[in-house]
């Protein structure tokens, strides 16, 4: 899957306070299109490796400018032991460098408009990408997913 083009204008977190790191122990970040990738080849992972690490996940619920609503499946760290699988127990991530963009562009100390920005971005990168939704069908299905009520 090639590596999704990030706008200029995004720019990486590097907040790593525990109200940042509390995101990691409730619900891991979702990839873009190229992010499975970007980590495997900085873990040196095989394919089975990795997918051990990725589960499939709900995803969002998305409207578009139409007005429709509709869910976009992501693939998200899985959840183990109360934290995502690459949160050490000192609170540290370990593939901060490579982390995924849901992880690496939202902390919790960046506005509502900020976050709605980044958030619809990458909720169109992954709908429109088969080679993301091709990964995605191959994966576990997770177990750890609190969906939030979705208002129109």
């Amino acid at each position: 899957m090639p590596l999704t083009s990030i706008p200029d204008e995004f720019k990486r977190t590097v907040c790593a306070c525990q109200q940042c790191t509390a995101c990691c122990k409730r619900q891991p970040g979702p990839l873009a299109p190229g992010d499975f990738e970007r980590i495997q080849a900085h873990l040196g992972a095989s394919d089975d490796e990795m997918r051990k690490l990725f589960v499939a996940s709900p995803g969002s619920m998305v409207k578009d400018s139409l007005g429709d609503v509709f869910r976009v499946g992501t693939i998200t760290p899985r959840y183990r032991k109360g934290r995502c699988v690459f949160l050490n127990e000192q609170d540290r991530c370990e593939i901060h460098a490579v982390a995924p963009f849901g992880c690496a562009y939202f902390d919790t100390h960046m506005g509502w408009m900020r976050g709605q920005q980044l958030s619809s971005w990458l909720a169109g990168e992954q709908h429109k990408s088969e080679a993301y939704k091709q990964l995605r069908d191959t994966l576990p299905y997770t177990n750890h997913h609190k969906p939030n009520r979705y208002t129109l």
